[in-house]
């Protein structure tokens, strides 16, 4: 009897240590895949800064040293879809089961084709909209509007993703939409004199829908991984961005070649002050610097929501300036340090948001297993 009880005494810490040991192996399974995630968080955020930081950079060069053409700027701005072409015929690296849960929630090509077009050709619309702002509105007036655009984006995120307005995140909004058009604040001369009250109008208008459109249009994009990507992987974000940029890129030389503006190209490449070499490279430098924020703000939308995506965007827009001082010798002004400042004021409040959401999943996650243990 006696070595009946030392048995059951001994299979009771057996289990008790191999329960433990289940309990620890699935907590670190669980920090294993957080650590993946903002690390595949950090990689599309580095995407998206420096391919804006870039490409805002190659895009005052190339108005600098001759280039005159809109059509050619908007083109290189989708252009390098191409260098994707690899990423998405890399075979994947997921396991049978896997793939057969992939291949059960993937959506049949109609629908992913219908996906691509609808949000390329969004994209073409917002782009045109801000074109006619930019060709009719004062510069500070144009990004005060253009701002906007993450305020807008808060409210289509709680309207179709479900994203929580905190009071944290609300500070951030605020503070970013203020950081990316703190450009008002500088002095314009001889500018709104010379645009009239209709043009004014068109101009405010343009700017308001294509902020709305392109608030909407991240919120959309999170809702297509919502709903029909479901179960995706990070081939799918290559995918969009690869058709996104195929179908702007054809509405883009579809412009070019209607506009008649393709006639200038070779006059234009011949009057580049650098020459016809430097010319191409910094189309080609153009275009993949783009393609590069393209994929860090879809991978970002993809790996933690529009809002964040916006955010960083915003964020981008307070950084530039300082990449131009460093590259282009601009003055980095008193103003430029403020908009900075705030900007990165806001993404702290946006990232600790994300902090005290951990610590309360975290907090969720202790209180449930406790109660499994007691039960």
């Amino acid at each position: 009897m006696e070595g009946a009880h030392e048995k059951l005494l001994h299979l009771t810490f057996e289990e008790a240590e191999g329960s433990e040991s289940s309990e620890n192996a699935k907590t670190s399974s669980l920090q294993s895949s957080k650590f993946i995630l903002w690390f595949q968080i950090f990689i599309f955020t580095f995407f998206a800064l420096a391919g804006q930081a870039a490409g805002i950079l190659l895009g005052r060069v190339y108005y600098e040293q001759g280039g005159q053409s809109r059509w050619i700027a908007t083109l290189a701005q989708t252009a390098g879809f191409p260098i994707l072409l690899p990423f998405i015929f890399y075979p994947s690296t997921k396991n049978h089961r896997e793939e057969n849960e992939l291949s059960i929630h993937k959506p049949c090509l109609l629908i992913r084709v219908s996906v691509y077009i609808f949000l390329g050709l969004f994209q073409v619309a917002n782009s045109m909209l801000y074109t006619v702002g930019v060709q009719y509105l004062p510069a500070s007036t144009y990004s005060l509007i253009s701002g906007s655009q993450l305020a807008f984006n808060a409210l289509t995120s709680f309207l179709l993703n479900g994203q929580k307005i905190t009071p944290i995140i609300l500070n951030s909004v605020v503070l970013l939409s203020f950081s990316s058009s703190a450009i008002i604040f500088q002095n314009e001369t001889g500018v709104s004199g010379e645009i009239s009250q209709k043009s004014l109008l068109i101009g405010f208008a343009a700017t308001t829908f294509g902020s709305l459109g392109y608030a909407l249009q991240f919120s959309l994009t999170e809702l297509v991984f919502q709903k029909v990507f479901k179960n995706g992987s990070l081939n799918v974000v290559m995918k969009m961005s690869f058709f996104i940029g195929l179908f702007v890129t054809i509405a883009s030389l579809t412009g070019l070649f209607a506009s008649g503006n393709w006639r200038n190209l070779e006059k234009e490449m011949g009057e580049y002050r650098t020459g016809k070499s430097s010319y191409i490279i910094n189309l080609v430098c153009t275009a993949i610097s783009w393609q590069l924020y393209a994929v860090g703000s879809i991978g970002l939308v993809f790996k933690a929501s529009s809002l964040f995506s916006n955010v960083i965007i915003n964020l981008g827009s307070s950084v530039a300036p300082i990449f131009a001082m460093v590259f282009l010798k601009d003055r980095m002004t008193g103003l430029k340090v403020f908009a900075l400042l705030l900007g990165l004021w806001g993404y702290v409040s946006y990232i600790y948001q994300h902090y005290l959401d951990d610590i309360e999943a975290k907090a969720g996650e202790v209180k449930s297993s406790t109660e499994d243990d007691d039960f």
